[in-house]
């Protein structure tokens, strides 16, 4: 069996499989105050530049190709205010899921929830168990995310129903997993130690031992409060025809705490391959990528002695780079997402 149709049964025999469903009463019961993003918006994105001083909760907001942005919520504002780390978008921009917890609070807090921003309701449907990565498939059948002390990875349906565990590895940290655009591939980032090089990872089914796609690069200097070491690639994402695989690589410790960071991207059926610096250089941090059905890649762009952050918008070549949006690094902008 191929390694596609080992992804497929497996996410597929998770979700159809009988299971206890997260019995939460109605789905759409719980009212937000959030809308719709403008038919023009191509971008998703988390920051807290709806406040008047840097360092709130982040809200979800969209930007359209002129760079035009709008706020879509208030969460934060609600008398338990929360904070957006993470949006995956559905083929209805109405509708997403996103990772949510509450401005410096714990870790183990942020859950996943269910948001119908054009209803203005939502949803939890993975409760707080430390939630970290999240991706919904582009039929719109589930969710894939990681999740728990040891994140494994696990699939939901999008109401909330079959929970499932994919992965349970107490020794091997599987982080930021995503699905290409056929439902038939997942890859995640996966640390073998903490602190530790953590490289990029194909899922091939709960019996299997994962694929290797990257090795790394040279280091071996911590990155002060999270769990890479310099040469550690993070955050996957696949290419729209399935062939390729974008992450970013840390390459360094300064930029004022956050690491230099690389954007590559590397071929998915040849692991010798020698993977192609799509944006790299300077003293900047560069966060999660996200490969558009257009075929170019969206990162945001962080520098802090010009305490700015920077939407980029680039084809995997290098070419036609575009910053989309700058505001001020304190909103802590992040996890920029294409509408489909």
């Amino acid at each position: 069996m191929s390694l596609r149709a080992k992804v497929l049964a497996v996410v597929l025999a998770a979700l159809l499989a009988p299971a206890c469903s997260n019995d939460e009463g109605n789905p759409f019961d719980q009212f937000s105050f959030s809308r719709a993003p403008s038919e023009s918006a191509i971008l998703l994105y988390v920051s807290g530049a709806w406040a008047e001083e840097a360092g709130g909760p982040r809200e979800l907001f969209a930007v359209d190709a002129s760079g035009t942005v709008e706020r879509l919520t208030s969460c934060a504002q609600r008398s338990a205010p929360c904070d957006f780390l993470e949006v995956a978008p559905s083929s209805n921009p109405e509708r997403i899921v996103a990772v949510r917890g509450t401005i410096g609070g714990d870790p183990a807090a942020s859950a996943l929830f269910f948001v119908d921003l054009g209803r203005s309701v939502e949803t939890i449907i993975a409760p707080a168990r430390r939630v970290q990565g999240a991706d919904w498939s582009y039929d719109d059948s589930l969710v894939i995310y990681s999740a728990g002390e040891s994140e494994d990875l696990r699939a939901v349906a999008p109401n909330g129903d079959q929970d499932r565990s994919l992965t349970d590895t107490p020794g091997f940290r599987e982080r930021s997993p995503r699905l290409d655009p056929g439902l038939s591939f997942a890859v995640h980032e996966g640390l073998e130690e903490t602190p530790g090089k953590s490289r990029i990872f194909a899922f091939q089914g709960e019996t299997d031992s994962p694929i290797a796609l990257t090795a790394g690069g040279p280091g071996s200097e911590q990155l002060a409060g999270t769990p890479y070491i310099v040469g550690s690639d993070a955050s996957p994402v696949t290419s729209p025809n399935a062939q390729f695989v974008a992450f970013r690589r840390l390459t360094g410790t300064g930029n004022g705490g956050l690491g230099t960071w690389d954007i590559l991207y590397t071929s998915i059926s040849d692991s010798e391959s020698e993977p192609v610096v799509v944006a790299g250089g300077g003293d900047v941090y560069r966060g999660a990528p996200d490969w558009g059905l257009d075929g170019r890649i969206v990162f945001v762009e962080t520098d802090a002695a010009a305490a700015e952050s920077r939407i980029v918008v680039i084809q995997p070549t290098g070419d036609e780079r575009q910053v989309l949006h700058v505001e001020d690094a304190g909103y802590r902008m992040g996890s920029p997402r294409w509408l489909r």
